[in-house]
């Protein structure tokens, strides 16, 4: 009996992606789901980031140390967040995406408020541990939505516009958030009672979190064109439905997964070392000037993996099942070449350019993965399949830069970082591109198996 042979499973599949039609066009009301998505992934973002935007007021007025706005900021949300990711997926698959994405705003939105009216580190780390756990829910529970509304052609164009706002979000919600404060401090005077007496940073939380409900209620007029995930099994649980299907399909979760894991080290080297390394290797060079070049071969980097993630499905020929793997593949194989680069660059600028490389190819890759894991998923285990994609990401950033750095004490003091990141990243890259190539045959029997 295979990991799909349940007849409440087999149900779940004919709800699934496939039955919906592999050449049916979206109806307006998927594009309008998108759009309220879409929405609410900016707020969360503008959520996210007012709390760096308030970073001095906190330390000024509640006494936070570098150390604790650094685990505010970084390492406790990334903790909290990767923590809830899974179990929050199993929920979704349990009892239905909306309801549990409908929750999780609601989470977030109240931790946010409730950063408003703490006057200790502990207080305002708890409820920043609440927004992480309700944002935990954005990329497997809207990256499980899509199949659910729309078709199979039309899928990729879905994750790839929604994977660009979730790339973008971060600076939206910085510009968002800057703006929220710059009005509040400007015509503090002018507002009701209960607010004037507050600092302005306060009423900036409580004001971003205000939107909250509005999106809940929104959330509700989506109109899905399956179940949204819910699986009733009569008699079992549905947290036992993954260990059958993991064991069936062991060959194609494990080389996929392992290529993300893989490919998700040289950013975690090159964000946490570069700015370090670079003042190292070349005399005149400071953090500043470093932050500036990077962020501009970053952006730029980035927005060339956007345009080349659609080019590249779009160029392939054959199997469309297999265009994203594919691609992927592709992507991942010449991402060595600029990686090995660095260790001949005599100039500034030619790390810059190798490293902005290295994000396009990364960024192309990772706005393929999504509808990867939505093929290899059943829709029964789709959230929960597809938050690992963010756990295997954060724990690969996570060891990198630890990795990195033990590297660089047994090498060369001035160019002993970048090449430990070579030495990381080009081993990487190419385990990556190897298990990505190794995936295809069981990823193409797990399709089979979920349609069949």
């Amino acid at each position: 009996m295979t990991g799909l042979a349940h007849p409440g499973i087999a149900a779940a599949t004919e709800a699934g992606d496939h039955a919906a039609g592999a050449g049916a066009k979206a109806p307006a009301s998927a594009w309008y789901a998108l759009a309220i998505l879409i929405g609410t992934t900016l707020f969360a973002f503008v959520d996210r980031q007012i709390i760096n935007l308030i970073a001095p007021s906190l330390q000024r007025d509640l006494g936070i140390s570098d150390l604790q706005l650094g685990m505010l900021q970084g390492l406790g949300f990334a903790f909290f967040a990767s923590l809830a990711a899974y179990p929050i997926g199993w929920l979704s698959d349990r009892f239905g995406r909306r309801l549990v994405l409908g929750c999780c705003i609601m989470v977030w939105s109240i931790s946010t408020a409730a950063c408003a009216f703490q006057t200790s580190f502990t207080g305002i780390f708890a409820a920043a541990a609440g927004i992480a756990i309700g944002e935990a829910a954005l990329t497997p529970v809207i990256f499980s939505m899509l199949p659910d509304l729309f078709p199979e052609r039309q899928r990729n164009t879905a994750n790839f516009i929604f994977f660009a706002v979730a790339l973008l979000g971060a600076a939206l919600g910085l510009a968002l958030g800057g703006v929220t404060l710059n009005l509040l401090e400007a015509n503090h005077g002018s507002l009701p009672a209960f607010f004037a007496s507050m600092d302005s940073w306060r009423v900036a939380l409580i004001l971003v979190a205000a939107p909250g409900p509005l999106f809940v209620l929104l959330l509700t007029t989506i109109r899905m064109t399956s179940n949204s995930g819910r699986v009733a099994v009569e008699g079992e649980p549905a947290l036992n439905h993954i260990l059958p299907f993991l064991r069936e399909h062991w060959r194609a979760i494990a080389s996929i997964y392992g290529a993300i894991f893989a490919y998700s080290l040289p950013l975690g080297a090159v964000g946490a070392w570069l700015p370090v390394a670079m003042p190292r290797a070349f005399d005149g060079i400071d953090a500043a000037s470093v932050g500036v070049q990077l962020g501009l071969a970053m952006g730029v980097g980035s927005i060339a993996g956007l345009i080349m993630a659609p080019i590249g499905i779009k160029l392939l020929r054959g199997d469309a099942d297999l265009k994203p793997l594919r691609t992927a593949r592709f992507y991942l194989t010449v991402a060595s070449l600029p990686t090995l680069f660095i260790l001949f660059a005599w100039q500034p600028w030619q790390i810059y350019a190798a490293v902005g490389v290295q994000v396009a190819l990364l960024l192309a890759t990772g706005a393929l993965m999504p509808g990867v894991l939505q093929q290899l998923s059943p829709p029964h285990l789709r959230s929960r399949l597809l938050s690992l994609l963010g756990i295997s990401g954060a724990i690969a950033t996570g060891l990198a830069p630890m990795i990195v750095g033990a590297m660089s004490g047994l090498l060369d003091p001035d160019r002993g970082l970048l090449t430990a990141m070579v030495l990381v990243g080009l081993p990487a890259w190419i385990v990556a591109a190897v298990l990505m190539s190794l995936a295809r045959r069981p990823f193409v029997t797990t399709i089979a198996a979920i349609r069949g």
